[in-house]
């Protein structure tokens, strides 16, 4: 086929890579095309990922080393038995295509080049020397030689660096993964959009809540600190287990980044993620405090079919119990938090923190709000 002249990356671990049931995903739509991990252009169809064929010699590295009861297996006959007996693997790809298709009317192309389980420090771009040895090299090397233009990256990645020493430089570290990225694929001011975390319920050895969330926070502020970056949360969407997210949950990922990429990569339609404009503090007429939160780009106002659960309130660094949530404000974007008590001193506002929220804020444009923590406006 002729190459597509657009082409997107999807880059990360797992949750990029697809973890959904197969049984679940999308019937492949001739108008999405995926460059496959053996090296051609055929019509997408999950699994996008599939590593034991892969002309870059990382994927199958890392499956070795993870799995050393194969070692008397050849790559094929590992490629013929996944494919024989996988369940999983559906992602957010081929919706992702399929919405920016919608959008241009043009073919799209896609680059799997994500691999489950690796961090940040594993995609570094001073590994980029090894070439298809590493993942920053070999993704290089797919974009090479899959050719067409590359309109922008999609990013889910962060949990392998959930650990307290790891999460604190994870911003620093990121921002400059995006520079050399950019730089290296000749596109100085490519559009990424990237996921905000979601949640991690297995018991057990999970990472801390402190550092889940300083991952989180580097994330959601990435685009006060990098141009043409935006970040989408998945807080809300359904798990496949314990930490990745289904497969009907990938298909709306897939769809909320391409809306949201959509502005800065001049595909048409999309829009902006909602955010937290201002944080007010106020009294109720019963004496109860109350705290609105003025929000921005929010898609027909908020979901409130279901209570609005996620938030928590600190007055003066204590919690403070909330015992009303309800939209407000014109066109339903705002919301207003009442407290159990009156207010007393600096307020905190959070939202869906920690590793196991229940957290429901979502636009009527299937749009969630990201998880924040911010202080109060103290008033005048």
């Amino acid at each position: 086929m002729e190459t597509p002249h657009d082409v997107w990356v999807l880059a990360g671990q797992s949750n990029m890579e697809g973890c959904g049931l197969l049984c679940e995903a999308l019937p492949p739509d001739e108008r999405v095309w995926s460059f496959t991990t053996a090296g051609h252009w055929e019509v997408a169809r999950e699994p996008l990922h599939r590593f034991w064929e892969s002309f870059t010699s990382v994927h199958v590295d890392l499956l070795r080393a993870a799995l050393p009861e194969v070692a008397d297996k050849t790559n094929e006959e590992m490629a013929l038995a996944e494919i024989a007996v996988r369940p999983h693997g559906a992602g957010l790809g081929l919706s992702f295509g399929m919405a920016v298709a919608d959008a241009t009317g043009k073919p799209v192309g896609l680059i799997p080049a994500a691999h489950g389980g690796t961090s940040l420090g594993q995609w570094s771009q001073e590994l980029a020397p090894m070439g298809g040895g590493s993942l920053y090299g070999g993704m290089l090397e797919r974009v090479r030689r899959a050719g067409g233009k590359v309109r922008g990256l999609l990013w889910y990645q962060g949990e392998s660096d959930c650990s307290p020493a790891d999460a604190r430089t994870y911003a620093a570290r990121f921002d400059a993964w995006i520079a050399a990225a950019r730089r290296d694929l000749g596109e100085p001011d490519l559009p990424v959009a990237v996921v905000q975390l979601g949640r991690w319920i297995w018991p057990g050895d999970e990472p801390t809540d402190e550092a889940w969330d300083i991952v989180r926070e580097a994330l959601a502020d990435l685009p006060n600190r990098v141009p043409n970056a935006v970040v989408v949360s998945a807080i809300d969407l359904p798990l496949a287990d314990g930490i990745h997210i289904s497969a009907t949950g990938l298909v709306r990922l897939g769809r909320r980044l391409a809306q949201a990429i959509a502005p800065m990569a001049g595909v048409p339609g999309g829009r902006r993620t909602p955010s937290v404009t201002a944080i007010e503090t106020g009294t109720a007429t019963n004496g109860l405090g109350t705290v609105t939160l003025r929000c921005a780009d929010v898609q027909g106002g908020w979901r409130d079919e279901q209570p609005l659960y996620g938030f928590e309130v600190r007055v003066n660094g204590a919690p403070m119990g909330i015992v009303g949530a309800e939209v407000r404000g014109d066109g339903g974007s705002d919301i207003r938090l009442t407290l159990e008590a009156a207010i007393s001193g600096p307020v905190t506002v959070a939202y869906a923190l920690g590793t196991m929220p229940v957290a429901t804020v979502v636009d009527r444009g299937d749009m969630p709000l990201c998880a924040f923590r911010a202080r109060a406006a103290t008033p005048a």
